[in-house]
């Protein structure tokens, strides 16, 4: 659901989970390994590498996909908060 920006589907999956302590780091151990995939992507990229503007303005933007997500699909949960800043 992360890949594919389901902020719909994550918004109902966190609102029926988000009352089981469990779930929710079960959604959280999910949506950090597609942070760290995703931003390394963007870090190992020859292209990216050459031109700092470039990557720079790609980390940001990804960045602000998450906090965007996090917002609203997950009710600007602390909990994912923190998981999302250990990730970055």
């Amino acid at each position: 659901m992360f890949n594919e920006r389901r902020i719909e589907e994550l918004t109902m999956m966190y609102k029926i989970y988000s009352r089981v302590e469990k779930t929710l780091k079960f959604i959280i151990n999910k949506m950090c390994p597609y942070i760290e995939t995703e931003g390394g992507k963007i870090i190992m990229t020859e292209e990216n590498r050459k031109d700092p503007m470039k990557f720079t303005t790609k980390l940001l933007k990804f960045k602000e996909e998450m906090d965007q997500q996090i917002e609203v699909a997950f009710s600007n949960d602390m909990k994912f908060q923190k998981a999302r800043d250990n990730s970055f």
